[in-house]
C-alpha cells in the first residue's frame, strides 16, 4: 500500500512552523508594526497567528489568562490593554523595543 502525499503544504501549516522560531516571528510582528496601512487590529491579528503556533492554551497558561478570553483579546475587534499585551508576548519569548526613527532634516 503507498501513501500519495500532497505536492504542496497549506499556507498556514507552513506559517505555524515558521512562527514557532522566536527571531521569524519577531520579524513578522514588525512588518505589521511598519506597515502603514496597518491598524492595532491588525497587529492583535497578527499576534493571534503567532500565539496559535506556540498553542493557545498553553499561551493562556503561561500569560495567566482564560483560553477564551486570549481569544476575544486578539480577534479583529478585540481591545486588551497594553499590559495584556506584554504579558502575551512574554509567553511568546518576545518583547517590544522601542528605538527612535531617522528623520529627514528640513533644507
Amino acid at each position: 500500500m503507498t501513501t500519495k502525499y500532497k505536492p504542496y503544504g497549506s499556507y498556514e501549516e507552513g506559517l505555524s512552523k515558521r512562527l514557532k522560531d522566536p527571531t521569524y516571528a519577531a520579524g513578522y510582528l514588525n512588518a505589521v508594526l511598519q506597515d502603514r496601512d496597518a491598524d492595532i487590529s491588525t497587529f492583535l491579528l497578527a499576534v493571534a497567528d503567532v500565539a496559535r503556533a506556540h498553542g493557545m492554551k498553553n499561551v493562556a497558561t503561561k500569560a495567566e489568562f482564560h483560553r477564551v478570553g486570549l481569544h476575544k483579546m486578539l480577534r479583529k475587534k478585540g481591545n486588551p490593554e497594553f499590559r495584556s499585551v506584554i504579558k502575551i508576548l512574554k509567553a511568546i519569548h518576545l518583547g517590544f523595543t522601542i528605538q527612535p526613527k531617522p528623520f529627514a532634516m528640513a533644507a
